[in-house]
């Protein structure tokens, strides 16, 4: 008697339903999915792994840099600090020629007029004590002070009036029209004062 052997086909059955193309076709989309998963993940990875080095490159070339700023950190400071009291002593060669000049101006301003008994010019103002014998002197003295270029304000101190020698005495104070110190400064963001060494 022959034996009967039964056959097993692990083909797929390609009359298969509905159910079993929905299933072949979400398996193969999984993989793809799967598969582009992976490369992004891998490719992410590579680029992390590029930046990293990039960051480590850059980290060193600061470190290199640093140490070449501060060893010229010293020398700076010294042309700084030189490059300061030189714009100081430009302001002050601009500011020299106003004291003189003032001075002689007021004495032209004031003679025959008033007689002076005080008169002190310096960069904050000047302080004027003066007597005349009339008040019309002083209006026209004090009138003439105004008009001057070189005053921004004129604040009358004292008056006073001494009958015993018929005059009248006044002290006043004339401010100067200051230099702009900030434009011919440089812009460190601070007032620095310059020291005497270098």
């Amino acid at each position: 008697m022959a034996d009967k052997t039964k056959s097993i086909n692990l083909l797929p059955n390609k009359d298969g339903g509905i159910f079993d193309q929905f299933l072949n076709w979400a398996l193969t989309i999984g993989r793809l999915l799967i598969i582009l998963t992976e490369t992004l993940a891998l490719g992410t990875f590579l680029y992390r792994f590029s930046l990293d080095m990039k960051i480590t490159d850059l980290h060193d070339l600061i470190r290199n840099q640093s140490a070449i700023v501060e060893q010229f950190k010293s020398t700076e400071d010294t042309v700084r600090n030189l490059q300061i009291r030189l714009a100081f002593a430009q302001i002050s060669d601009s500011i020299s020629g106003v004291a003189p000049d003032a001075f002689s101006d007021i004495i032209e301003l004031g003679r025959g007029k008033v007689t002076f008994r005080n008169l002190l010019v310096s960069r904050e103002g000047i302080k004027i004590e003066v007597q005349a014998s009339n008040s019309y002197s002083l209006n026209t003295f004090v009138d003439n002070l105004k008009n001057y270029q070189g005053i921004s304000s004129i604040s009358v101190d004292s008056i006073e009036n001494k009958t015993s020698n018929a005059l009248i005495y006044m002290s006043l104070t004339a401010h100067l029209k200051q230099v702009a110190l900030n434009e011919n400064l440089p812009k460190t963001g601070n007032t620095i004062i310059p020291s005497t060494q270098p």
